[in-house]
């Protein structure tokens, strides 16, 4: 082409991007009409008047359609990037592109479109340089765009917080691990388990002593398993084992927690003849951190002892059928020390969850 041809069509381009800027791209079609007919005044024959056309095609209406407006810069075509390369071998790599052209485009210093994906990121779009190709071929009959969805990019998860252990909360349901400052101080705790005990399979705590360094921290319970203390696991040792671990005076105390969504217990059904001028053989105390009362000790030589069915920890429910469930240490010890002949026990005992 002549260059005052190339210099007519920049000038077309122009006109047409202000147009668009101005109307929204809603009156293309109209203006594209009346460049026409500037362009045929440079019209020698048709040939030229086809090539113009195609021309304009390519450098005005396909790039307005596809949204590209004047002053973006162009970062890539077909992932091929043009970046640092000279005007004239863009100009050659634009041309050659065949069928659906992908560009990447850069918008500095430009207005955000709200539609569209945000500055930071180069925005995907079409360009119909094959399409223009593809118009001369059919007589200067535009082709349809099949503009380009935009990219989808792999999230990145982010990560969780990593809980501090010296303030943050048990939850139930899973493993949590906690710092107790005990300050050379004992937990204050009483726990049942063990592997040379009714409770096998885990260390469970029944009472929290008001006073313990655990009370003062406030975030162990009864019904809380101890998995681990001081990275000494507790999960298959006996219960002297565990004791000597929980009763460690440090400064410091970590632990890994398991709280249950629902306590679960096993229920002891217990019947046994008192003797008379004996007791049964059992050491009750009341709780310390709520209502009820629990077996402290279970005495050497009594009737519990012999029967075997009842350990420490046990939660006292019922004597008789009476229910202990929510009662003191004075009244639960009354009840045991006034029953006679067959005694009729029910307890509860905390049961290990399977995770």
């Amino acid at each position: 082409m002549r260059r005052l041809d190339m210099v007519y069509l920049s000038q077309i381009y122009r006109r047409m991007a202000l147009q668009k800027s101005e109307n929204n791209g809603s009156d293309i079609t109209k203006f594209v009409n009346t460049s026409m007919k500037l362009i045929y005044k440079l019209c020698v024959n048709g040939y030229w008047f086809r090539k113009l056309f195609t021309e304009l095609l390519y450098l005005c209406v396909f790039p307005l359609k596809a949204g590209i407006i004047v002053g973006e810069m162009i970062l890539a075509v077909n992932k091929d990037s043009l970046v640092g390369t000279n005007h004239d071998t863009a100009t050659n790599i634009l041309r050659r592109t065949e069928g659906l052209v992908s560009l990447v485009i850069s918008n500095p210093g430009g207005k955000q479109d709200t539609k569209q994906e945000p500055p930071s990121s180069p925005k995907p779009t079409t360009s119909a340089a094959a399409s223009a190709a593809g118009a001369e071929s059919s007589r200067g009959q535009p082709a349809t765009l099949k503009p380009v969805g935009p990219s989808s990019r792999p999230t990145t998860p982010v990560p969780e917080p990593v809980p501090d252990p010296s303030n943050c909360a048990i939850v139930p349901g899973r493993e949590t691990t906690i710092e107790i400052a005990t300050e050379n101080m004992v937990l204050g705790t009483f726990f049942v388990g063990g592997k040379d005990t009714a409770t096998s399979n885990g260390i469970i705590l029944v009472e929290v002593y008001p006073g313990g360094a655990a009370a003062k921290d406030g975030r162990l319970q009864p019904g809380d398993q101890i998995m681990d203390v001081n990275g000494t696991s507790l999960k298959d040792v006996t219960y002297t084992s565990a004791l000597i671990a929980l009763r460690q005076t440090l400064p410091k105390m970590k632990m890994t927690v398991y709280r249950p969504t629902n306590i679960e217990y096993t229920v002891i059904e217990v019947d046994m003849i008192r003797k008379p001028g004996k007791g049964l053989g059992l050491s009750v105390i009341s709780r310390k951190s709520g209502r009820g009362v629990y077996v402290s000790e279970v005495l050497t030589g009594g009737a519990a002892e012999a029967d075997g069915k009842i350990a420490r920890g046990d939660l006292l429910i019922s004597v008789n059928g009476q229910d202990l469930e929510n009662s003191t240490g004075e009244e639960a010890g009354a009840k045991l020390k006034t029953a006679t002949g067959k005694v009729s026990l029910k307890l509860h005992r905390y049961k290990i969850t399977t995770r």
